[in-house]
């Protein structure tokens, strides 16, 4: 699943082609994704001014000079790319045609991802109900320990609740709670100041690492430009079962935790 890091990375991707840019048409494939985009809203955005485009959590929203919005989020295999072709491939649900000549495209072969259009003020819980991610500043370490220091629930599990904290997700866990040498099964409540200090601090070095090498490509994960992200050669522990901590020469483990794979050192989480 695209994670912060491969969401930043195709903002930034589509970003120079979208901004100050109007969307004049749009085709829709007819097939449903998360939510049913509904098409009969497009008017709301047809010909309007891009005036922004930001990462809120995991989402890429495109604000229009009307205030109307478009939220895209890409799920589980979804991606955008931006082309001066018009050349559908397999799983190319939407296409907007940009005044510029260019076309946005959003492909998603599981169709879990979804792309809605708000209207100015209109409440959409997905994504407003998001927490700050670790680039906030308002998601200090003392936000953060309000949150979790009555928790009975593990740490790993925590950072995967994006009402808790938002945009970590499951690999860039894993390699947070190492690199602070946190084991993903300490509980929020036995998480002091400290930990939650290092847990922030490498959240946002890992994260950032990841954002400059283009996001992680495990297996359905592609950017903007089509192209794979190189963080994998990066990680220490995600996918590295039986091979050797960098840090001590242990075997890396795996464990399932709330069904989601957990890779980590046991001699250096602690």
């Amino acid at each position: 699943m695209p994670e912060l890091p491969e969401v930043e990375t195709t903002k930034r991707g589509v970003e120079p082609y979208l901004l100050n840019n109007r969307i004049t048409k749009c085709w829709h494939s007819g097939l449903s994704l998360r939510v049913p985009f509904d098409s009969s809203k497009f008017n709301l955005i047809k010909n309007d001014l891009i005036t922004g485009i930001e990462r809120i959590a995991k989402y890429i929203v495109l604000n229009f000079k009307s205030k109307n919005r478009l939220v895209i989020h890409l799920g589980m295999t979804g991606n955008l790319r931006v082309s001066k072709f018009l050349k559908k491939v397999k799983h190319d649900h939407i296409v907007m045609n940009l005044e510029n000549g260019n076309y946005l495209i959003y492909n998603d072969p599981r169709r879990f991802g979804l792309v809605s259009i708000l209207a100015n003020e209109e409440e959409f819980a997905m994504l407003d109900n998001n927490a700050d991610d670790p680039f906030s500043a308002k998601m200090t370490p003392k936000l953060l320990l309000s949150k979790i220091k009555n928790k009975n629930t593990t740490i790993k599990a925590i950072l995967l609740n994006n009402k808790i904290i938002s945009g970590i997700g499951n690999i860039y866990a894993c390699e947070v709670l190492f690199r602070s040498g946190i084991s993903p099964f300490t509980l929020g409540k036995d998480i002091d100041l400290e930990k939650c200090k290092e847990i922030l601090k490498n959240a946002k070095k890992i994260l950032n690492s990841a954002i400059k090498s283009g996001g992680t490509t495990l297996k359905d994960y592609f950017n903007a430009e089509a192209k794979p992200g190189y963080f994998k050669i990066k990680l220490k522990v995600y996918d590295r079962e039986g091979e050797e901590c960098a840090a001590c020469k242990s075997l890396i483990a795996r464990s399932i935790q709330n069904n989601r794979s957990t890779f980590h050192c046991l001699n250096c989480q602690h």
